[in-house]
């Protein structure tokens, strides 16, 4: 096997890793609850203010995506 060939299939891996990395994220981060998600995303200086507000915009933006899939 050449090197070009050897750099394209390590790329390959990295690059699905990586892909499988983010899925895993994303569920994990689905799986919580609004308020568990508001209070990991909080930080002094947070645009939103408090963890009650950032409950409520992950609450809206589930509600959003759930009527965007559903109108899929």
């Amino acid at each position: 096997m050449s090197a070009r060939a050897d750099t394209s299939l390590i790329r390959a891996r990295a690059v699905r890793a990586a892909a499988e990395a983010l899925v895993d994220a994303v569920a994990e981060r689905a799986a919580r609850t609004p308020r568990e998600a508001a209070e990991a995303a909080f930080y002094p200086g947070h645009p939103l203010g408090t963890v009650e507000a950032i409950e409520a915009e992950i609450i809206r933006r589930r509600t959003a995506e759930t009527g965007e899939q559903l109108a899929a």
